[in-house]
C-alpha cells in the first residue's frame, strides 16, 4: 500500500512540474498584472545630515569639508572622522570615500580605516568605482586619468588626454577600460570613444561626431556608448555591432549586466516613455510611464521611476504609484523587497509589497 501512494505522489509531482514549466510563468504573470504594489509597514526615522548626504554601504553617510559622519538607518551614528584641515573636494563612490586636500587623496572605507594616495596635482574633476577599481579624473593644464587597483595602487598613473574627460568604464572582464573625450570644432561636438588597456596600450579608438556621448559601459569586453542621438554598440575589436537612433531626450538610463538590457527614461512629447533594447539592439520592452517622471532605477528586478515627490514601480506594463510625499526625495535604495527613501532630515523604511 505504501509503495503504491509513494507511486501515486511521484506521478502528481511529475504532472505539476509539467504544467508549472508550461503555464507556472503565464500564470504568475498574470498575477503580477492584477496586483496592485505599495509600500506598506512604513517607519519614519529623524536624522541630522551635513551639507551632502547619500547612502553608504548599509547606512548613510553625511559630509562637509571638514567633517563626515556615517550613521545607520536609525540615526545611530557608527563613526566621524573630523579634520582641521579644509578638503577641496569630497567624493563617495562604492564603499569608499575621497577626501582631496592640496595636493594629496585621503581614501577612507566603510569601517573608517585610512590612507592617503600618492600625490596629484590638479583639481579631482570625478571618481568612479567599478569592478574593484577606481578612476579618478583630474584637471591641471589639461585633463588626466589615475586608476587604482583593488589595494589602491595606481596602475593607471597621470595618463594625459588633450580633450575633456567625459565618461569612463572599467572592464569586468581584462585590465582595460573605455573612455570618453569630447571637444568641439566650429561648434560641432566631436567625441572620441577609446577601449585601452591599463598598461597604456590603445586597442582601439572611434570618432563621433554631432552629438554628445554622454555613458560608456565595458560588458565582456564589449563597448556600449549612450549618446543624445544614437546608441552604439562595439564588439572587442572596434566593429560597429549595431547603432540605434534616439528621437527624443534622455532624462535616465540604466544599463543592467544581469538582465542584459539597456533601459532609456526619454521624455516624448508631454509625456515619458521607457525603451528597453537588449543587448543585441532589438527593442524588448515600450512602456509608457506617468507624466513628470525624471529618474529611474533598477533593483535586481524591480523597476522605479520616480521625481522629487513621488514613486512608482514598473510591471507587466502597468506604473503602480507606491509612495509620494510633501518633501523632496534624495535618493532610494532597496533590499529585498525593503526599501529606504531618503530626506535631508529623515529616512522612510518599509517593503514593497
Amino acid at each position: 500500500m505504501k509503495k503504491i501512494i509513494l507511486f501515486i505522489v511521484i506521478i502528481l509531482v511529475f504532472i505539476i512540474a509539467i504544467l508549472y514549466s508550461t503555464y507556472g510563468k503565464e500564470f504568475l504573470s498574470i498575477l503580477d498584472e492584477k496586483k496592485i504594489y505599495k509600500v506598506e509597514n512604513i517607519k519614519t526615522t529623524n536624522i541630522n545630515t551635513l551639507n551632502e548626504f547619500k547612502f553608504f554601504d548599509r547606512g548613510i553617510i553625511s559630509y562637509n569639508n571638514q567633517k563626515i559622519v556615517y550613521m545607520d538607518f536609525d540615526n545611530k551614528i557608527l563613526w566621524e572622522n573630523e579634520t582641521n584641515e579644509f578638503s577641496n573636494k569630497i567624493f563617495v563612490a562604492e564603499n569608499y570615500i575621497f577626501r582631496q586636500a592640496d595636493h594629496s587623496i585621503t581614501v577612507l572605507d566603510k569601517n573608517n580605516q585610512q590612507f592617503v594616495i600618492a600625490e596629484i596635482d590638479g583639481n579631482i574633476i570625478n571618481v568612479s568605482r567599478e569592478n574593484g577599481k577606481t578612476g579618478i579624473v583630474v584637471k591641471d593644464n589639461g585633463q588626466t586619468l589615475f586608476i587604482l587597483n583593488g589595494n589602491n595602487e595606481v596602475v593607471v598613473d597621470n595618463k594625459e588626454f588633450k580633450d575633456i574627460i567625459t565618461g569612463l568604464s572599467i572592464s569586468d572582464k581584462s585590465e582595460a577600460y573605455s573612455l570618453i573625450t569630447l571637444t568641439f570644432e566650429n561648434g560641432n561636438p566631436i567625441n572620441t570613444l577609446y577601449f585601452n588597456l591599463i598598461e597604456d596600450v590603445e586597442l582601439w579608438s572611434a570618432l563621433i561626431e554631432n552629438e554628445i556621448l554622454i555613458k560608456t559601459k565595458v560588458i565582456n569586453n564589449n563597448v556600449i556608448a549612450i549618446g543624445t542621438e544614437n546608441i552604439y554598440f562595439y564588439n572587442n575589436n572596434g566593429k560597429l555591432m549595431w547603432k540605434n537612433s534616439i528621437y527624443n531626450k534622455i532624462l535616465d538610463y540604466e544599463i543592467s549586466v544581469e538582465n542584459q538590457r539597456i533601459n532609456l527614461l526619454f521624455e516624448k512629447d508631454s509625456s515619458v516613455e521607457l525603451i528597453s533594447y537588449n543587448f543585441e539592439g532589438k527593442v524588448i520592452e515600450i512602456q509608457e510611464v506617468p507624466s513628470a517622471i525624471t529618474k529611474l532605477k533598477i533593483f535586481d528586478n524591480k523597476m522605479l521611476v520616480y521625481n522629487n515627490n513621488t514613486i512608482y514601480l514598473l510591471h507587466s506594463n502597468k506604473a503602480d504609484k507606491i509612495f509620494e510625499d510633501s518633501e523632496n526625495i534624495y535618493d532610494i535604495s532597496m533590499e529585498g523587497s525593503n526599501i529606504y527613501i531618503l530626506f535631508k532630515n529623515k529616512i522612510i523604511k518599509g517593503q514593497i509589497k
